[in-house]
């Protein structure tokens, strides 16, 4: 217990100089609280500020925005992405993501903040149409970049979302109609899918036990993102 407490100490240390700097009401000062920080110190933070905007809604705007001005000023770091996995921590964290040109950062698992949300298996309603609603913004033209990232694995964003969360209950019409605008957004200068990932991700349906019917959805969509019939899909081993 006591070696756990030593290890917290330096992110409590890290957001009480924060704190700090947050009621100097200096900009300056908030952001050298940031900047001298390494990477773990920095995103918890960046977690601070979101858990405090969250539970505080009257304060919501204003730490979004020192968040914003920390991550422009001095990065991103990389330990945040994976708990960029749901849209209310993307919401909070989109003009910092915005502000510091980092939709298409990756972690050390070459994973942008879309594979994370993709791969997340608790994100419900599907993320679909709330990532095209977020390319249909002015300043988020470089986000269709970032659902051509690749990570470790080889794998796009799309990509994880059909590993480890497309199932056989049919998406909502809306929903569909948003995923297919994502891989049309996802196609821009040419970019072309890697039909060696197309074992892989139907193995992954069969050991989820997904019903795999030449009429089902699921194989539809695999069909559509990957550009061949359903019926060569359907008896692909």
């Amino acid at each position: 217990m006591a070696q756990e407490q030593n290890n917290n100490n330096p992110n409590e240390q890290a957001i009480a100089e924060l704190i700090l700097a947050i009621r100097s009401k200096d900009l300056a000062k908030i952001l050298s609280a940031y900047h001298q920080q390494n990477e773990t110190g920095r995103a918890a933070q960046l977690k601070f500020c979101f858990e405090t905007g969250e539970s505080q809604v009257s304060s919501y705007a204003n730490y979004q925005n020192i968040a914003a001005q920390c991550i422009a000023a001095h990065g991103l770091p990389t330990g945040i992405i994976a708990g960029l996995n749901n849209s209310d921590r993307i919401n909070f964290f989109m003009p910092a993501l915005q502000a510091s040109g980092a939709f298409t950062h990756t972690n050390h698992q070459g994973n942008t903040f879309l594979h994370a949300l993709f791969a997340n298996e608790e994100q419900s309603p599907p993320p679909f149409n709330f990532i095209r609603s977020l390319l249909l913004f002015e300043r988020n033209e470089s986000l269709a970049k970032a659902l051509q990232i690749r990570n470790q694995h080889g794998l796009t964003p799309l990509e994880c979302y059909f590993i480890y969360n497309l199932a056989d209950h049919k998406l909502p019409e809306h929903e569909l109609t948003a995923l297919f605008a994502l891989i049309e957004a996802e196609r821009t200068d040419n970019f072309i899918p890697q039909n060696a990932n197309l074992s892989h991700i139907k193995a992954s349906l069969v050991k989820r036990n997904i019903a795999l019917s030449q009429d089902s959805q699921v194989l539809l969509i695999i069909a559509s993102y990957y550009q061949v019939d359903v019926s060569t899909l359907y008896h692909l081993h």
